[in-house]
């Protein structure tokens, strides 16, 4: 359509903007800088669904995660877990360490490369500030220079243990006065960094501590106030209870509840994990609350003959095996193995293996899972219609 003459048109207006402005710009020209362009594996595929929608997404760029629970949950675990992922995929990790909780040997037995991992060590909320800023503001520099910069994973461990400059001026003095400052400076964090991390593509995933209120009403809240609250886009709240294996009385390591306090990506619906002693975390444990014969080929049961499936064709699935051989395939809770769509079974203690949950059977199981995660797209419900649903109360009672 022609410019009328005396018209100053929204065009115009782009351009003018465009002048002053480097990174702002139409969306259609590819000006969101806050554009989610990747994601990390957490190392499960539940977990995975449970932050994003999909068992192949995770932790997303361009924003913040915060693993919280108390003690011994598991919440560096994921992080090294998150930073082995992210270097699979050619990012660096920058690692900020206010625990004294990681050292040469963790990074080897999480397969993480210590030659593309940056430790830092960091005591108080404004030293983390000032380094991460500098390092970040280097980066959009050189990238506005046009340089390449490299992609970088910031992670912070834990945000609950940094102290303030002023407890430890006091701490020298010997003042006992209350500090009021750590959740101002810990806020002001927030809002320095999230428009730049999206300049360059990073991604902040950090741990904190979390505390019971003394209430009436007992409620478990996040240690240093309300401004990482509003700043992570997930927060993932973490439980434990004993994991016992095959049946024994001695514990083999944690039953991990994840449940998001917040989240900007898919229904905040508790799922369950487990951490092994000597195993590590399987990356399949908790697919199982979601397989079925229809969804991925997997389910518990056993194969019957031609005369069976006669007999009862309603609840026997007839199908063709990947040789071509034509089976019969009957669900059943109380059997012992569990059967594939190629014609073999499995024992339940062979079930999280590769060889069961193949890409193949991964991908359509997915397809059911992310309808189960993700919010409608175009619906009319209202959000809180969609936390409050029945969904979410059905997997807290299995949780429990």
């Amino acid at each position: 359509m022609a410019k009328k003459e005396g018209e100053f048109s929204f065009t115009d207006l782009n351009n003018l903007m465009s002048k002053t402005s480097q990174w702002g710009g139409l969306m259609s020209d590819g000006a969101g800088v806050s554009e989610i362009t990747d994601y990390i594996s957490t190392g499960n595929y539940l977990l995975n669904a449970c932050l994003t929608g999909s068992i192949f997404k995770g932790v997303p760029n361009n924003r913040s995660i915060c693993y919280s629970g108390a003690s011994g949950v598991g919440k560096t675990y994921l992080l090294l877990n998150t930073a082995r992922e992210a270097q699979k995929k050619g990012k660096f990790v920058i690692w900020y360490d206010s625990e004294n909780a990681i050292d040469m040997s963790q990074l080897k037995s999480f397969d993480v490369d210590p030659t593309k991992f940056r430790y830092e060590p960091v005591g108080t909320v404004q030293e983390f500030r000032t380094s991460i800023t500098n390092v970040v503001d280097t980066l959009i520099e050189q990238k506005q220079q046009g340089n390449k910069i490299p992609e970088v994973l910031f992670v912070l461990d834990s945000v609950g243990n940094l102290a303030t400059q002023k407890e430890v001026d006091d701490a020298k003095s010997g003042s006992e006065k209350a500090d009021m400052t750590r959740p101002k400076v810990i806020r002001s964090i927030f809002r320095i960094l999230m428009s730049k991390l999206g300049l360059i593509g990073a991604t902040f995933a950090f741990s904190n501590h979390t505390y019971q209120t003394m209430d009436l009403f007992s409620q478990t809240v996040q240690s240093g106030g309300q401004g990482l609250v509003y700043g992570a886009s997930i927060i993932l709240n973490m439980s434990k209870a004993k994991l016992k294996e095959d049946g024994g009385s001695n514990q083999t390591g944690i039953r991990v509840i994840a449940k998001p306090d917040k989240n900007r990506f898919c229904k905040p619906i508790p799922i369950e994990f487990h951490i092994s002693f000597v195993k590590g975390m399987n990356p399949f444990v908790g697919l199982q609350e979601f397989i079925s014969w229809d969804r991925c080929g997997i389910q518990r049961g056993k194969f019957v003959t031609d005369k069976d499936y006669q007999k009862d064709p309603d609840n026997i699935k007839m199908f063709t095996t990947p040789s071509g051989e034509t089976m019969y395939f009957m669900a059943s809770e109380t059997a012992r193995n569990f059967c594939l769509d190629d014609g073999t079974t499995v024992p339940l203690n062979q079930l999280f293996t590769k060889e069961v949950f193949t890409k193949d059977r991964l991908e359509r199981l997915d397809t059911y899972i992310q309808s189960y995660f993700s919010y409608p797209k175009g619906s009319s419900n209202d959000i809180n219609d969609l936390l409050d649903s029945d969904t979410n109360t059905m997997i807290d009672n299995q949780l429990e």
